[in-house]
């Protein structure tokens, strides 16, 4: 009976880091639909989206299953309800980058197209390294790992202060481009949002591991 209980949370530990496989996908194809344009892989991404809703709803029922069948001790309890907001928190990942996919085709129907601006590309890539730390964090519980984000995400911040006053200046300069400047500046607005949900998930790991609450994103 133990031993299956124990491959029960493994399964939902394993569930966890797919979903979270698919998330940094999600967000890689949306940040390179973006900056090539290509509408036909933004739509692959806004389709793959209910993917990760079904996923998510899957550990969701199989956590609050396992609490209710197996009456889980602090420790186990305490990763498991850390799993339901780990799992909420990549699904809203992944909803921020069906966001960024949607903007490709409106970005086509703006009067004039600008080229994504190098801090954007910067602050995708960023992003998306806070992806992966943060499930490097989750797999080996790695608390200073975890709150290595906290100073990632301030650099996040003053990227994306960046982005906002380059786009202003460009259509400051030519207001054709405003509709466009306006979607681009949106973008980096929803991965600030993005590399917060990142931090989300570092403090649950570390609440995980040290049964207590650490607020690292200041």
């Amino acid at each position: 009976m133990r031993d299956h209980y124990i491959k029960q949370l493994q399964s939902v530990h394993d569930d966890l880091l797919r979903i979270g496989s698919r998330v940094e996908h999600q967000l890689a194809d949306a940040i390179k639909a973006l900056e090539r344009l290509d509408v036909v892989l933004a739509r692959e991404v806004i389709a793959r989206d209910r993917e990760i809703d079904a996923a998510r709803t899957s550990v969701d029922e199989r956590v609050f299953e396992l609490i209710a069948t197996q009456q889980p001790v602090a420790t186990d309890l305490r990763s498991l309800l850390a799993a339901v907001a780990i799992a909420s928190e990549l699904e809203r990942a992944a909803d921020y980058a069906k966001g960024i996919a949607k903007k490709v085709e409106r970005s086509l129907q703006t009067p004039m197209i600008i080229e994504v601006p190098i801090e954007l590309h910067r602050l995708g890539t960023l992003v998306q390294n806070m992806l992966h730390i943060c499930l490097d964090a989750f797999v080996q519980l790695d608390v200073t790992l975890a709150r290595s984000l906290g100073e990632r995400d301030q650099e996040v911040d003053a990227l994306e202060d960046r982005v906002v006053a380059t786009l202003k200046d460009i259509a400051r300069q030519d207001p054709r481009t405003l509709d466009c400047a306006l979607l681009l500046i949106d973008t980096a607005h929803v991965l600030e949002r993005l590399a917060d949900r990142t931090t989300n998930i570092a403090e649950r790991v570390i609440f995980i591991a040290t049964a207590k609450a650490e607020e690292i994103n200041q």
